[in-house]
Parts: C-alpha cells; sequence; structure tokens
C-alpha cells in the first residue's frame, strides 16, 4: 500500500485519536499536542561480517516554535496510561512507516523500544494492536526487533510477561541494561552501553549489543567484551535515513 494511503488509514482509525500522521519528503511526521514528530534511525552493525544488519529508531521531537525536545520529555507530557499508550504506539507507528518508505533501498531489521511506562498499562495481549498496524505497513514480526529497558519501572514478573506475549507473536527480543536478569527472560539481544558492567548471567544464546561506540577504542574494547552487534557514532549518528545494509562499513 502506498505511503500516502496508509497515512490516510491511519489518520481515519480509532488509532489516530487527536492525532495526525502527514507525508514529509519521502516519509512522514506526525502532529501531536502541540509539537511535531520525526524518526531519526542509528545503524546497527554485526561486528562479524562488518556490514549495516538493522537500523534502531529514536523519536526527534520539535515544538510549534521549532525548539528541539528530549525524547522523555515528550514522552513526560503524557499523564494517564492511555496518553502513555496512544504516543508510544503512535511513534513507534511513524517509525515502521518511515522504515517501510526507505525498505527496498536499506533492508535489516527495524530495532524499536517500548516504553516502561507503555507496558505498565497493558496489563497482557502485550502487541496485539500493534501487530494490525505491521501488517497494513506490510511488515512482519520478524522484520523487527523490540526493546523493552529493565530498571526500576518494572519487575521482573511484568517483564516476563510482556516478553512471553511479544515471543509469541513472532518477535525478537532486546533486553536493554543490567538492573534485571537477562537469564530468566532468554532474550535473543541484551544490549548494554558500552561502559555498563556487564550483566552477572548471560544466556549464551544471546547476542551481545553494545551502544555508544564512538572510536577506534571504543570498538577494541566492545570486541574484547565479546560483543556480536555494535552501535554509535563511529558508525553514524541518528538522522533521517537509514544506512544501506548492503555496503560493508
Amino acid at each position: 500500500m502506498p505511503l500516502t494511503d496508509l497515512i490516510r488509514y491511519f489518520n481515519s482509525s480509532d488509532l489516530a485519536g487527536e492525532s495526525t500522521l502527514y507525508g514529509e519528503g519521502e516519509g512522514a511526521a506526525a502532529w501531536h499536542g502541540g509539537r511535531h514528530l520525526r524518526s531519526l534511525f542509528q545503524p546497527i552493525i554485526n561486528l562479524d561480517s562488518g556490514q549495516v544488519v538493522g537500523h534502531h529508531a529514536f523519536l526527534a521531537a520539535t515544538e510549534e516554535d521549532g525548539t528541539l525536545l528530549r525524547a522523555e520529555e515528550a514522552y513526560a507530557a503524557c499523564q494517564s496510561a492511555e496518553s502513555i499508550v496512544h504516543f508510544d504506539r503512535l511513534c513507534r507507528t511513524l517509525h515502521a512507516l518511515n522504515f517501510l518508505s526507505q525498505r527496498r533501498k536499506t533492508g535489516g531489521y527495524l530495532q524499536l523500544s517500548i516504553h516502561p511506562r507503555h507496558l505498565l498499562a497493558i496489563p497482557s495481549k502485550h502487541g496485539l494492536v500493534f501487530e494490525a498496524v505491521l501488517k497494513r505497513c506490510g511488515l512482519a514480526p520478524d522484520d523487527l526487533v523490540l526493546e523493552l529497558a529493565s530498571g526500576r519501572i518494572l519487575d521482573d514478573r511484568r517483564l516476563a510477561d510482556a516478553v512471553h506475549n511479544y515471543r509469541q507473536r513472532g518477535y525478537r527480543i532486546a533486553i536493554a541494561g543490567t538492573d534485571q536478569h537477562p537469564e530468566l527472560f532468554v532474550p535473543e539481544i541484551i544490549k548494554q552501553a558500552l561502559h555498563e558492567p556487564s550483566a552477572p548471567e548471560r544466556p549464551a544464546e544471546a547476542s551481545i549489543h553494545l551502544d555508544g561506540i564512538a572510536s577506534v577504542a571504543d570498538l577494541a574494547l566492545a570486541r574484547k567484551k565479546g560483543a556480536h552487534l555494535v552501535q554509535g557514532p563511529l558508525f553514524g549518528e541518528a538522522q533521517a535515513a537509514c544506512v544501506s545494509t548492503h555496503s560493508p562499513r
């Protein structure tokens, strides 16, 4: 389905609420709560092949006057459980549309963060609504990696429930951070900042994804730590355009 038709569909559906998606260049942007929302993508590199294998999506938010906002500031404006679920789903829909618009030229998978407050607000059937969104976009669950943050907001049980529900729908899971115990969830990917202490227990079958690689020295440290996947300024800042998976980095 053409991007313009997808945008029209989402704007006329119950998912839109008070938000509006609109075309911008070859991609999409959104208007929500007096703010403009756009997608940025940072490449993820497989250290064995040296190639781009996917992209992590980030939210770029600006006020009406052009003032930049941190993504967490935009999320903090959502006061209720309903508003955080709507906003988080809107952002992921926006990223999926912008990834889709470039997919023929780029390839690879899309890595999306799920906000912890979203997981708290959804007691069960995680991913049910978003799966319908993806189908409209022509994307399948195995085209994505869903990144779930460990930490103080979610306890082991809530995080385990979310992992179970998403995995039943075919999504690959990345657990970010070291505050929880990844061996309880057996994620496909464990994501950590380069200088973050390693988790005490790491499933042998999980790929290690290290973020914040800014120099050749950082890259050497990532290899020493056993990283399989890396991300950071050394390979490119987050930007609107994805990097082709066909070109070695």
